[in-house]
């Protein structure tokens, strides 16, 4: 997510101990491999080329993990924004738990980092995945194939038990995944930012590239004040720069997205530690924080600027679903952009002639950004070709502000849907 002030507003930023600045490139450099973008997915391909002995830098044009990924919701569980069935549609279920197997080394990638160097980042275990209306059946189902056909064991809750752990008279069934958790992302990002150097990588921020220009076998990567020749550039910029590299950058949605914090809570609805989510289409999710603060996020549009009175909305949505919650007061909110495919997956994958791409994971949750750094650095530092299953999943033009528009007519769709379907469960009730 983009925040309308990169310098702060969040409760991340407030809590993370970000430090000093790093400094900028200047002058002329010569490595193996530049990566362009600062958040997860090319601080985890830095880390790992690093760590491979490659030479690496990594160019951010403003802070570390400024957008998208110092500024989520910090759930980290397997699998994708697209759903395993549509994916076992489009690939076949041979290929879809190949690719379902790989999100597991990017969830269980992010829960090793954090257990070696700084175990406080991890905030929380367990993920309930609510449903707001009524579908026993069909949440079992669920969960049996989700066993059955990627080895995934899901809980299933039925009401009272679901409602035992989140007392809310909008929920029903649920699912709980005990393999999931929560972070404190931008503490995460910053510590894979520690360890790539340590590893011997060079980062640098406020370094906007302007240009990537082929020389031979090789590329010049430009920015205003230096110049990095490189035999490979990876592109990890999500929506923030969608001309650098047209291929990518014109497959990628900005898709805006809202959360906020509380001021610390007296309450005792919520009575679960786990994250927690629920099913509707641009749905709500949220978890306890330190010093028992609700962490809030939801509302899904394709607006780039930051709706007014924003508080005030996140609250109401708050009160919707745990009206026992009263008058909340909220001390942070923030609005922000990530990045979607039109497919719903991640671009990973490269030109074959030294340009890489790992981007698009908006929705995923943080594992598949793990997943994407690990494939890319594996295939340049190894010749691994196990990115290549994502192939499938190639770039697809967007549609520029029409695409956009069709988003946000689906997104309206899908809200009028989860009111139908929430009145019918009401009515039954």
């Amino acid at each position: 997510m983009i925040g309308t002030d990169h310098s702060g507003g969040t409760w991340y930023e407030a809590t993370a101990g970000r430090g000093a600045a790093r400094s900028s490139l200047r002058g002329e450099r010569q490595a193996e491999v530049c990566v362009i973008g600062g958040g997860l997915a090319g601080l985890t391909t830095a880390l790992e080329l690093a760590r491979a002995g490659v030479s690496v830098l990594l160019l951010e044009a403003r802070r570390l993990a400024w957008g998208a990924s110092g500024r989520n919701g910090g759930f980290v569980s397997n699998g994708f924004a697209e759903s395993m069935d549509n994916v076992a549609a489009r690939v076949g279920l041979d290929a879809a738990r190949a690719l379902y197997r790989l999100s597991r080394q990017g969830t269980d990638y992010v829960r090793r980092e954090i257990a070696a160097t700084d175990p406080a980042i991890r905030m929380g275990d367990g993920w309930l995945g609510c449903l707001r209306h009524s579908d026993p059946v069909g949440k079992r189902a669920s969960v049996d194939a989700m066993a059955r056909d990627y080895g995934e064991k899901l809980q299933f809750l039925d009401v009272a038990e679901t409602r035992a752990l989140v007392a809310s008279r909008r929920y029903y069934q649920s699912s709980f995944d005990p393999t999931a958790f929560h972070v404190h992302p931008l503490r995460y990002a910053l510590m894979i930012a520690a360890r790539a150097e340590a590893a011997g990588g060079g980062i640098f921020e406020d370094s906007p590239v302007m240009a990537v220009e082929r020389e031979g076998s090789a590329f010049l990567v430009r920015t205003a004040e230096g110049r990095v020749r490189v035999r490979h550039v990876v592109y990890c910029v999500s929506s923030l720069d969608r001309k650098l590299h047209r291929q990518t950058g014109r497959a990628v949605l900005p898709v805006a997205t809202y959360i906020a914090v509380t001021r610390p809570l007296e309450q005792h609805v919520i009575r679960t530690r786990s994250a927690v989510s629920d099913s509707r289409r641009a749905g709500n999710y949220y978890r306890l924080i330190d010093d028992g603060r609700l962490l809030w996020g939801g509302a899904i549009t394709t607006r780039l600027s930051e709706p007014g009175l924003l508080a005030a909305r996140m609250k109401s949505d708050m009160v919707s679903v745990f009206p026992e919650l009263g008058d909340p007061q909220i001390d942070h909110a923030w609005a922000g952009l990530m990045g979607y495919a039109r497919h719903f997956m991640p671009l990973i994958g490269s030109d074959g002639q030294g340009q890489w791409w790992a981007t698009a994971f908006g929705g995923h949750g943080m594992n598949t950004t793990a997943m994407g750094g690990m494939l890319v650095a594996r295939a340049i530092a190894a010749h691994d070709d196990e990115y290549l299953r994502f192939a499938p999943y190639a770039p697809v033009g967007a549609g520029g502000p029409f695409g956009r528009a069709a988003v946000q007519a689906s997104y309206w769709y899908m809200q009028l849907r989860d009111r139908l379907d929430e009145r019918r469960a009401s009515a039954g009730s």
